[in-house]
């Protein structure tokens, strides 16, 4: 009979090799000998009732119920660790000073100073106020930082760090900006909107963070792929 419960252990031993697509290289990830994990993987497979890889002379593959088993995985484990984070943080564990009231934030480490400044001062005001360690990271950093308790809060810019799955508050708008040839026709010193500047390609670096999320909708045709010279 199929069961509905995982264990943690089985969670992190299966991650390793979806994540590897190899029993060798999890196995010298997880820091055991390939032959348990292999026995493990095989054991988890008659337990959840369903095939989670594809077994072949190169390596493996998943199969639609492992790249599901893959995703809620990850989810689990990142909870699990969380958990354990946090409630040490709560109980003072982590702080050198002992400090049971204290929050984590995470941000770039680009991020405004003054900006920065002005929301901690008025966290600060707060009656119920925690004690505030700034943590900084690089782009698209905070999402993976609060999914798994390294932060409890955190600076985001969207679109470029996603904030599904949390509870979020808008703290400010920026706008873009077109840097455009002399001569170019455009309409000077007023707001240049997309449709107006559609007609010119968009020049892009290679894709990462801040260029796979321009929406394709609100420039059509007109985004260039470049390589730049390294």
């Amino acid at each position: 009979m199929a069961v509905d419960t995982l264990e943690t252990r089985e969670l992190r031993y299966f991650v390793a090799v979806a994540e590897e697509l190899h029993f060798g290289r999890a196995a010298e990830r997880l820091g055991m000998a390939q032959p348990p994990l292999s026995r493990a993987i095989q054991q988890l497979e008659r337990r959840i009732g369903v095939p989670l890889l594809e077994r072949n002379r190169r390596g493996v593959c998943l199969t639609g119920a492992g790249e599901v088993l893959l995703h809620e995985g990850r989810a689990a484990l990142d909870a699990t660790t969380a958990a354990a984070r946090r409630t040490r943080r709560a109980g003072g564990a982590d702080s050198p000073g002992g400090s049971r009231n204290r929050l984590v934030l995470a941000l770039k480490a680009a991020w405004s100073h003054e900006l920065l400044q002005k929301l901690l001062d008025a966290y600060a005001a707060e009656p119920d106020a925690a004690e505030i360690e700034v943590l900084p990271c690089g782009m698209c950093e905070q999402e993976g930082m609060l999914r798994d308790g390294r932060a409890d809060v955190a600076l985001m810019h969207a679109p470029f760090n996603s904030l599904t799955g949390f509870d979020s508050e808008e703290l400010m708008t920026e706008g873009q900006i077109a840097i455009l040839p002399a001569g170019h026709p455009s309409p000077g010193a007023r707001p240049c909107p997309w449709p107006t500047s559609a007609t010119s390609p968009i020049f892009r670096s290679p894709a990462g963070p801040a260029t796979a999320r321009i929406d394709p909708a609100r420039a059509p045709r007109s985004t260039t792929r470049h390589s730049w010279p390294s």
